[in-house]
C-alpha cells in the first residue's frame, strides 16, 4: 500500500520522472526503487537498494528498506529515521547479506 502512495505522489506537478538510482533528484531515485519493488525477481537492483540506505533524503530510505523487507523478509535491525552512526551498523549487515546472499559474479 505504501509504495502504491509513493507511485501515485510522484505523477504530480511538474516534468516526467526517469527513474535512475543514480540520479540527484529523490524523486528519480525513489521512482526506481519503486520500479525495483515491483519487479518479480528484483535481485539486480538489491546492490542498489542497500545503496540507497545511506541516502541524505529519509524517504528514499524508507522505501528502500520497505522493498529489502519485502524482498528479503527482514530489516536486519535497519531503522531509517535514526542518525547516520545508528543506522551504519544495519547498513554493514545489509552489505554482508548482500555478499552472503547475492554475490557479484565474477568475470570468465
Amino acid at each position: 500500500m505504501f509504495l502504491m502512495l509513493a507511485v501515485l505522489s510522484m505523477h504530480g506537478c511538474g516534468g516526467a520522472i526517469r527513474p535512475s538510482f543514480d540520479s540527484p533528484e529523490p524523486a528519480a531515485r525513489n521512482a526506481a526503487i519503486v520500479l525495483a519493488a515491483g519487479e518479480p525477481s528484483g535481485d539486480k537492483a538489491l546492490p542498489d537498494l542497500v545503496r540507497m540506505l545511506e541516502s541524505d533524503d529519509p524517504a528514499t530510505r524508507l522505501l528502500a528498506i520497505v522493498t529489502l523487507e519485502r524482498k528479503a523478509g527482514t530489516r536486519l535491525g535497519y531503522n531509517y529515521e535514526a542518525p547516520p552512526s545508528r543506522r551504519a551498523p544495519a547498513v554493514m549487515a545489509w552489505r554482508e547479506w548482500l555478499e552472503d546472499n547475492h554475490p557479484e559474479p565474477t568475470a570468465p
